[in-house]
């Protein structure tokens, strides 16, 4: 009998690591099992082919009734931006989609599911399945615990606990799945302290996208464009400051590349605004929601890659605001770009200092080991090619193999296309 496998992910239009993780494993097991992808909202499977480059062709989608959101989405999104104000609509809308989710579970049980995999960030989501994953991505804090992930002052400490007592994760929801995963190994640190279960490490997807062509004099930066202040800050005005003081980098012909998605609502676009207007004048070119081969060709122009996710705060202090493990490096290495990034979170699994990249604790860190780079051609080519290298660790076929050896452990032949030099679980 054909397995029935639930794969689910509220926010798949997101286009982050998680949304890429979410679609390989649909791609991948709708191969020999019943795939539901289960979502908040009907997605473009033609979008979301084109910009993951990905076969949704045999997927099935569900979107589970709820009536209460889209009433007060369909409300919200009625009401004049100018009305809004502060009040940061989609964050709400989105911590209403979490609160809801419970509700969601009859609809998603009915369909009779095998196997389910959670693939949505802070889900509080029991398992509505015999087998399940919870594939965490960051933990947040259990309901009522005052252990919140680093907060570090009173009125900080007082808002989360606000929050905790409705968005809290409960032990219900963490016993009901099979396993709790972690993207990393610094995922899986916090996971132990804030949830106290284990969790083994499955590194996310990161597709390769070489091979690498002859190297412009670029610097490429991909991710998500976000509203201020947000803990997913990718820190796209900070790069863009530290590149702007690169003035003989400018007069030796070197550009700055910004790619990413912007997300829904009016805090994104009007960062996005903002760093085009800071950036004219300057060798920076903005590519916004490009689809999967723009992508690899900026991956495989791209001499240096950048990444700040968590610049300005402390890993101990706000775990959350690191990039927990960085699928954009990994793809970045892929096609022969030699990372040049924050020495923070699931960055340093990565990245091995002056090996196959560098790793920085401040921007004076970024400013020279950029410039060490592109003055000297036989380092970039040297550490391009081992950047190539350390990237098969993390390939898409290394996911699968993880992924596979979760669900069936005793099936160790599960065949997994470019599943080579897959590190065992730790």
């Amino acid at each position: 009998m054909t397995r029935k496998i639930g794969i689910y992910n509220l926010w798949i239009n997101g286009g982050g690591g998680g949304e890429k993780k979410t679609c390989a494993l649909a791609e991948h097991f709708s191969r020999r099992a019943d795939v539901w992808l289960i979502t908040g909202e009907e997605p473009s499977k033609a979008a979301l082919e084109s910009y993951f480059g990905i076969d949704l062709g045999r997927v099935r989608v569900f979107v589970p009734p709820r009536p209460v959101v889209t009433g007060i989405r369909r409300l919200a999104q009625s009401i004049p931006s100018s009305l809004r104000g502060p009040l940061q609509t989609e964050m709400w809308l989105k911590t209403l989609d979490r609160m809801a989710e419970p509700a969601c579970y009859s609809s998603i049980k009915a369909l009779g599911l095998d196997v389910f995999i959670n693939c949505q960030w802070a889900s509080l989501l029991p398992c509505p399945a015999p087998q399940g994953f919870y594939m965490c991505m960051f933990p947040h804090a259990l309901k009522g615990s005052d252990n919140l992930g680093g907060a570090a002052s009173f009125g900080q400490r007082a808002r989360l606990r606000t929050s905790n007592r409705f968005l809290g994760m409960s032990r219900q929801v963490i016993d009901s799945y099979t396993a709790v995963t972690a993207n990393s190994a610094f995922t899986s640190e916090w996971i132990q302290r804030m949830w106290h279960v284990p969790a083994p490490v499955v590194y996310s997807t990161g597709e390769r996208m070489g091979p690498a062509m002859p190297k412009d004099k670029m610097i490429l930066h991909v991710g998500r464009f976000v509203g201020v202040g947000r803990a997913d800050d990718k820190h796209q005005a900070t790069m863009l400051k530290t590149f702007r003081k690169l003035e003989d980098l400018h007069n030796d012909g070197w550009q700055l590349h910004f790619a990413g998605t912007i997300l829904p609502g009016e805090d994104a676009s009007r960062q996005a605004s903002q760093l085009v207007s800071s950036a004219r004048g300057l060798p920076v070119v903005f590519h916004f929601d490009e689809g999967f081969l723009k992508l690899r060709e900026l991956y495989r122009r791209a001499a240096i890659y950048w990444h700040a996710t968590g610049f300005g705060s402390s890993p101990a202090d706000h775990p959350e605001k690191q990039e927990h493990f960085g699928v954009t490096t990994v793809e970045a290495m892929s096609a022969g770009a030699v990372p040049v990034v924050i020495n923070s979170g699931g960055q340093r699994e990565i990245v091995t200092h002056e090996l196959d990249g560098f790793l920085w604790d401040d921007l004076d860190g970024l400013v020279a080991h950029t410039r060490r780079l592109a003055a000297n051609a036989e380092l970039s080519r040297r550490m391009s090619l081992q950047a190539l290298l350390s990237s098969a660790r993390f390939s898409t076929g290394a996911f699968l193999r993880r992924i596979e050896q979760l669900i069936e452990p005793s099936n160790s032949t599960a065949s997994v296309e470019n599943g080579e030099g897959v590190p065992p679980l730790k």
